[in-house]
């Protein structure tokens, strides 16, 4: 590893110094990871790929441009998922927890909503689901997302766009569904 000038306690501890600057995000870099492939498994491999990446490349990383530690490293997890779903492994269904400060109606009916959206990012390509994960679960902005992904910030935005609408409709098209399924029910009875 070639030594760090942005990063002086890089030239003494190495590894110690490697885990102080990534240990306060890798609770974020998992979420990422899962939320892009949908797999507990292949999330963690995600991570550990980047982590690895991360270090051996921490040389290149220079706070002067004006990313952050945290959003150069996310590039570096969210690339490194991507190449997971890229290899079209299975997924499973991401599961949130309940709020005990909403009623059982009002947990119940979030919980739903919730599902509805999560089933309708499963269903978009990687390059939407990746905005959509980076922007409202970790709450990135839209020009560090461009950073992350590569990309000019109009496509961020045009992927979001793209994204809300793929959602909206998927949520359309099962409240249509689930209104049919019941009038088929009262018809029956």
């Amino acid at each position: 590893m070639k030594e760090n000038q942005h990063f002086p306690e890089a030239r003494e501890g190495g590894s110690v110094s490697f885990e102080m600057l990534v240990q306060p995000h890798l609770t974020t870099a998992f979420r990422v990871a899962f939320l892009i492939v949908h797999d507990y498994h292949l999330a963690q491999d995600a991570v550990q790929e980047a982590l690895w990446e991360a270090y051996q490349s921490l040389y290149r990383y220079d706070e002067r441009k004006g990313t952050s530690f945290r959003a150069w490293f996310m590039k570096i997890v969210t690339h490194r998922a991507l190449n997971m779903v890229r290899r079209k492994k299975k997924t499973e269904e991401y599961a949130d927890y309940i709020d005990p400060g909403q009623s059982p109606l009002e947990n119940i009916l979030q919980k739903e909503t919730e599902q509805q959206i999560w089933r309708a990012i499963q269903t978009m390509k990687p390059k939407h689901r990746s905005a959509i994960v980076l922007y409202y679960y970790e709450e990135f902005s839209i020009a560090e997302i461009a950073k992350i992904l590569g990309v000019f910030e109009g496509t961020v935005k045009s992927r979001l766009h793209k994204a809300r609408r793929l959602i909206a409709e998927k949520i359309q098209v099962e409240k249509e569904t689930q209104v049919i399924t019941e009038m088929g029910v009262i018809m029956h009875d």
